[in-house]
């Protein structure tokens, strides 16, 4: 075994700019173009890794640890040191609690979602992270490998974040073109500006941002706009929205812009970081006051302990719903989408003896979401959750028989506690179904023998809430999701 190889062995995964300077301190005189011919020369039992690292450096590592935390550790420890963009996307990961969005993870990186001359685009490092299995892609999520996760992963915790996140983003909205400073019905949430992605996104004709082109015509600046709650911040947190912030100020021409970063608490190095880069800090107590706080981090809490909530409290749901209508007036319609599984769960909670919220299941490295999984004595009852203002389509409901009933029930059979309970696959869907879909579901309830299937749109809702003998619940159903179809 050569010097080189134990070196990778007992050190690696190891980058080769260490391992040149490893083996020029080691043979003094070597050239460091003499060492990277050696390092050309491993061969045997070590493995490479390419194209994550800035100047074309590889990373080196012993085949036994593949795939093991050893492995993925090296990988990540390699990219905090030479691969800034795709570490920043698994550290935003991480302060998020393992799982973003798909549609939203590119505003927390350095990484334009156009072509931009120089920089690799989000989708490009996207894929590369798949490729190397540090990032789960579920087509609705991103989840970061739990080996990675310096805090404690909880897809539920990150669910609830996002729920906040949404409601939040309204109320931003509302407050800027309340004192003037955005258009009203101009902005955008998780758009483009200057080629990246901000979780807010509104042209603004206040002061002098806006600006006359050489023909004479008014071009508006932009207000743009990050948030970022739910865990404590710190400098490494603000790191992706400063550099995305200098890389905008480098383009030429770009429309004038304020960079606003929403946030709950934040240490005054990063405070000091923001600042310095012109950066407008929004406390949510301060824009929207301390029981807006308070209700955020219920909404929060809600969503991540959805299934204990609502079977031994489900009246806390409604309660929520409740204040949160009165706190912002009436502006929750955002809401409905994503508390409409809470609204099923509710259902499902006062007829099964337990259930489970947003609970992932994984089985033959195939990985689903089961919005409401709720048991009986002897019946498990899977229900998958649309609080959609239109009609669900023939091919969303292919899809969830194709791809999410057969992966869930095959997990069902493999727990040898419940394989044995009869399964019930439900969708439910405040906007309905169209006639293709329908008649697709039909035909399915009638002719599948070994689960059962059942579905319900508006009326069907509204005769199941009637069953729990809840006027309370029944009123919000019709008022806070029936009334806006």
């Amino acid at each position: 075994m050569t010097f080189l190889e134990q070196t990778i062995k007992e050190k690696g995964p190891i980058l080769s700019s260490k391992l040149i300077e490893v083996l020029t301190n080691k043979e003094k005189g070597l050239s460091k173009e003499a060492a990277r011919k050696r390092l050309s020369r491993i061969n045997g039992d070590i493995a490479r890794i390419t194209g994550l690292f800035s100047d074309r450096q590889i990373l080196f590592h012993d085949k036994a640890i593949y795939n093991s935390p050893e492995y993925f550790e090296g990988i990540y420890d390699a990219l905090k040191k030479a691969g800034k963009q795709y570490q920043l996307i698994l550290q935003s990961l991480d302060f998020h609690y393992g799982q973003i969005n798909k549609n939203q993870l590119a505003a927390y990186s350095i990484n334009p979602i156009k072509n931009l001359k120089g920089h690799l685009t989000f989708h490009s490092a996207l894929e590369k992270l798949e490729k190397f299995n540090l990032v789960h892609n579920d087509g609705e999520n991103i989840s970061l490998l739990p080996t990675l996760a310096e805090s404690n992963p909880s897809s539920k915790r990150a669910k609830g974040i996002e729920v906040a996140k949404n409601f939040l983003l309204v109320q931003f909205n509302d407050w800027s073109r309340k004192i003037g400073l955005t258009s009203y019905n101009a902005s955008k949430f998780h758009s483009e500006f200057g080629k990246y992605q901000f979780n807010f996104v509104s042209p603004t004709y206040a002061g002098t941002l806006p600006r006359y082109s050489s023909n004479k015509k008014i071009v508006p600046g932009f207000l743009v706009a990050d948030i970022l709650i739910g865990n404590t911040v710190t400098e490494r947190e603000v790191e992706f929205f400063i550099n995305k912030t200098k890389a905008l100020k480098y383009q030429k021409q770009i429309a004038n812009f304020i960079p606003f970063l929403i946030i709950e608490s934040i240490d005054t190095n990063s405070l000091n970081s923001l600042k310095s880069e012109g950066i407008v800090i929004g406390f949510v107590n301060e824009l929207f006051g301390e029981k807006y706080k308070d209700l955020l981090n219920s909404l929060i809490g809600l969503v991540t302990n959805a299934g204990a909530i609502l079977k031994k409290n489900p009246d806390a749901y409604l309660d929520l719903i409740t204040k949160l209508n009165k706190l912002v007036d009436g502006k929750t319609n955002n809401l409905r989408g994503d508390l409409f599984e809470l609204a099923v769960g509710y259902y499902q909670g006062r007829v099964c003896n337990s259930i489970d919220i947003g609970k992932i299941i994984n089985h033959g490295g195939e990985q689903r979401e089961i919005d409401v999984l709720g048991f009986t004595a002897n019946k498990v009852i899977v229900s998958e959750c649309k609080g959609y203002n239109h009609k669900v389509d023939k091919d969303e409901i292919e899809n969830w028989l194709g791809q999410k009933v057969p992966i869930i029930r095959k997990w069902i059979l493999d727990q040898s506690s419940i394989s044995d309970k009869e399964i019930l696959f439900e969708y439910w869907s405040t906007g309905g179904f169209t006639e293709e879909a329908i008649i697709l579901l039909e035909s399915k309830k009638k002719n599948t023998k070994k689960y059962s299937i059942d579905f319900y749109g508006l009326q069907k809702m509204i005769e199941k809430s009637r069953d729990l003998k809840s006027k309370k619940f029944t009123e919000v159903l019709r008022d806070y999701y029936v009334k806006e179809i």
